[in-house]
């Protein structure tokens, strides 16, 4: 990888490769999540309410609740998503990763991986998403 996208910092990364977070409101409905998703090309979704990131959800966990009825297994949670009309509010992940805007592209590429998160968010210092870091973007900039 490219010495000058690591040692980036995050707000610096932002400014040259701007994307739009996928943001949706805790009573959005499962299925328009993940129609939601298709139509960014993403696989992350945060919820957000009064400016503030509430929750995360991943595109394979939302995958997981719409198909639940043709598993062979199931866990609680995807009966009762069965039984209840499934909503962001109830899927969502309250503990998410995110990064912030003085962080260099290396500290944040770990808990990315990490954790799984195809789009991790930027939060300001009160908490405000801000932006995306796209990892696609990253590696993308790296192949270069």
């Amino acid at each position: 990888m490219s010495e000058q996208i690591i040692e980036s910092s995050v707000a610096d990364w932002l400014r040259q490769h701007p994307a739009e977070l996928v943001s949706i409101s805790a009573e959005t409905a499962l299925i328009d999540i993940v129609k939601t998703l298709l139509e960014h090309d993403s696989r992350d979704a945060y919820v957000v309410e009064n400016n503030q990131v509430k929750g995360h959800l991943s595109f394979n966990k939302l995958l997981n609740h719409l198909f639940s009825h043709d598993r062979p297994v199931h866990s609680h949670r995807q009966l009762f998503a069965r039984v209840a009309a499934a909503t962001a509010g109830e899927l969502m992940d309250p503990h998410f990763a995110y990064c912030r805007e003085d962080e260099k592209i290396n500290q944040i590429l770990h808990r990315q991986l990490q954790c799984d998160v195809c789009d991790l968010v930027v939060l300001a210092a009160d908490n405000a998403p801000v932006g995306v870091i796209k990892l696609t973007e990253v590696v993308r900039e790296s192949l270069r």
